[in-house]
């Protein structure tokens, strides 16, 4: 993924897009001083998850300019929100995490809200193998889940 982001910073440069410059070069910096800080290799895994938070960032930065009556901000972070988003791998659906959800919840024998945590780790990880997901949208339905059993 980095090469390919990579090589769109190029291609921006020479077309001389200065918002896709200034926005890819952000991202490269972003995901190697992450990968700098945690010892890992700039992988498929560390670039998704900088990429995630540039795109939460800018939805965050949206839902504050829309209330503040800021259309003109707002369509700048929606931009580059878009461009953000290209670079991501598919989300995973509805359907597929909810079932994920009731495989693991079986799994580790979760009887209720306090078992929360040992439903989350691991349907995070394979969820995560799967594409894209909102952690926030998943642990709401886990716990809906886990407020049923």
């Amino acid at each position: 993924m980095l090469d390919r982001i990579t090589a769109d910073l190029t291609t921006a440069l020479r077309k001389r897009d200065a918002e896709r410059v200034r926005v890819l070069r952000t991202l490269v910096s972003q995901i190697k001083y992450e990968a700098k800080e945690s010892g890992a290799e700039a992988d498929d895994a560390l670039v998704t998850r900088v990429v995630q938070r540039g795109v939460r960032g800018r939805e965050e930065a949206m839902a504050l300019y829309e209330s503040g009556g800021r259309s003109d901000l707002l369509a700048a972070e929606r931009v580059e929100r878009d461009m953000l988003q290209a670079y991501l791998p598919a989300a995973v659906d509805d359907a597929a995490m909810q079932a994920l959800a009731r495989e693991v919840a079986a799994e580790v024998g979760a009887a209720g809200p306090s078992d929360m945590g040992k439903v989350m780790g691991p349907l995070m990880r394979r969820l995560r193998e799967r594409g894209v997901v909102d952690g926030r949208r998943v642990n709401a339905f886990v716990a809906d889940l886990l407020r049923q059993s």
